[in-house]
């Protein structure tokens, strides 16, 4: 089984506001029974404004995530057909890949060693170039970084 996961390290727009600072004592609903709290305060337990437990949302994502997800998918379906990753078992490895505005990637390049040569060299030079997505929505910075990995 190979996986793939996509990330991409967004800059956030000139024009957008400061992320809000959350406050400087973070709380918890416990307290302890010793003198040393750990530098935390108790709160009522239902997160939020920078409460440890967090709003419940698991983060804000990327607006880049559902293409993000189906260029991984791709990239995963195109290293489990190839006959040198196919079978292969290799560590998780980044690779950043360039795709033209059809959704064609036109460059790859391994970020980190799978340990590998045969691997490393197959990935960006045998089994990115030419493989198509869909076009990229308008705006989408490259590279993309695609981490990699191959497991029986």
């Amino acid at each position: 089984m190979v996986e793939a996961e996509a990330a991409v390290e967004e800059e956030p727009p000139e024009d957008a506001p400061a992320p809000e600072q959350p406050p400087s004592d973070l709380t918890t609903n416990l307290k302890g029974d010793g003198p040393n709290n750990f530098g935390l305060a108790q709160g009522n337990g239902r997160g939020g404004n920078g409460t440890i437990g967090g709003t419940g949302t698991g983060g804000a994502g990327s607006k880049w995530g559902t293409y993000n997800a189906g260029i991984s998918r791709t990239i995963k379906a195109a290293i489990e057909r190839h006959a040198t990753t196919g079978k292969a078992t290799f560590p998780p490895s980044r690779v950043a890949v360039w795709l033209d505005a059809d959704g064609r990637i036109v460059r790859a390049k391994m970020l980190d060693s799978t340990g590998s040569g045969p691997i490393d060299s197959a990935i960006p030079n045998e089994i990115l170039p030419g493989l198509v997505y869909r076009s990229q929505p308008e705006g989408m910075p490259s590279p993309i970084v695609i981490r990699v990995s191959g497991r029986r």
